[in-house]
């Protein structure tokens, strides 16, 4: 009798697990996909302004999830900087998204970087429901978007993001 109890109480245990599993998955935003549209990002840069991740549309753009505090995210600016004033006049964009809760901190850190392209901050960090939609666990954390709007890469870095860039810009290259 207490083994038929336990048994029975193992498989009910197990459907309510199985059950909140698949609500936790049904009810989970859309997470970005390759080959699929990017999720919507609109977010406040240095002035207040917002800026829409669809104003970028019929360009290849970096979106660059970062913070002034994370030593790898620096390290890949520099990097990032060079990339961007190569490819940039071929049309290349980075829209760089700080996850960072202090704004003083992030703007200092623009300025040290010499990182000249548009910057966003989300200062709910990691709460922020624009990473949560972006499935960014940690940073820095990219994903590349086409001219249509739809991820064809994700978490390309340094030399990987270079070759990524001359694929999609040898007709251009001078």
């Amino acid at each position: 009798m207490i083994r038929k109890t336990i048994s029975a109480n193992w498989i009910e245990l197990r459907v309510v697990s199985t059950l909140l599993v698949l609500l936790t998955v049904l009810a989970a935003p859309a997470q970005p996909h390759f080959q699929q549209p990017a999720p919507m990002l609109v977010l406040p840069d240095k002035k207040g302004q917002s800026v829409d991740l669809q104003s970028y549309r019929n360009k290849y753009v970096l979106v660059d999830f970062w913070a002034s505090w994370c030593p790898p995210c620096r390290f890949f600016n520099k990097t990032l900087v060079k990339l961007y004033d190569h490819y940039h006049p071929m049309g290349f964009e980075v829209l760089s998204v700080s996850l960072d809760e202090n704004k003083q901190a992030w703007l200092r850190a623009i300025r040290n970087d010499r990182l000249s392209w548009t910057q966003v901050i989300d200062t709910a960090a990691w709460n922020s429901v624009v990473a949560k939609n972006w499935d960014v666990l940690g940073v820095p954390n990219s994903f590349l978007i086409d001219p249509e709007g739809n991820v064809i890469a994700r978490n390309l870095h340094g030399g990987e993001l270079g070759k990524k860039l001359d694929e999609l810009y040898k007709s251009k290259q001078p």
